[in-house]
């Protein structure tokens, strides 16, 4: 069942993505770009004509194939390519999604307009481990700062 406030999480991955997640992103991106321009190669290896000009030869086969099913072939790259960019965006989210939070609340330390501890988001492991090391040295320095 799909409810508003997942359908809005969503919208919010790909609107608030931060620098680390955005190179995550490109590294997932490049292998996809490699992948799609893969099937494209296919495509035009499958087009007599195209293969005649390039290659001096033709795949007889690989044509049938190609000419029967390239629509669907198409389609099909195109879906890869945005499911992987979708997957790519949720899981830099999950990975390191809070850290753009963190440095800014920590900012908001340093400066002195805050004086709390810095809590993660539910279910996110990676950052809970670091925030608990974290908020033992913001207690010191908001001790200790004068």
């Amino acid at each position: 069942m799909v409810t508003d406030s997942s359908i809005k999480k969503q919208k919010d991955i790909f609107k608030t993505a931060n620098k680390y997640q955005t190179t995550m992103v490109l590294l997932t991106f490049f292998p996809t770009v490699l992948i799609f321009m893969s099937f494209i190669s296919v495509v035009f290896i499958g087009n007599p004509v195209i293969s005649n000009k390039i290659l001096h030869t033709s795949f007889p086969n690989l044509e049938i194939l190609v000419n029967k099913y390239s629509a669907w072939l198409i389609f099909l790259m195109c879906m890869f390519y945005l499911l992987s960019l979708v997957v790519a965006f949720v899981i830099s989210n999950n990975m390191v999604g809070g850290i753009g939070r963190i440095i800014s609340e920590l900012d908001e330390i340093i400066a002195g307009r805050s004086k709390r501890t810095i809590s993660g988001r539910p279910r996110d492991n990676m950052t809970q481990d670091l925030l608990k090391r974290v908020n033992v040295l913001v207690k010191f320095y908001v001790e200790n700062k004068k």
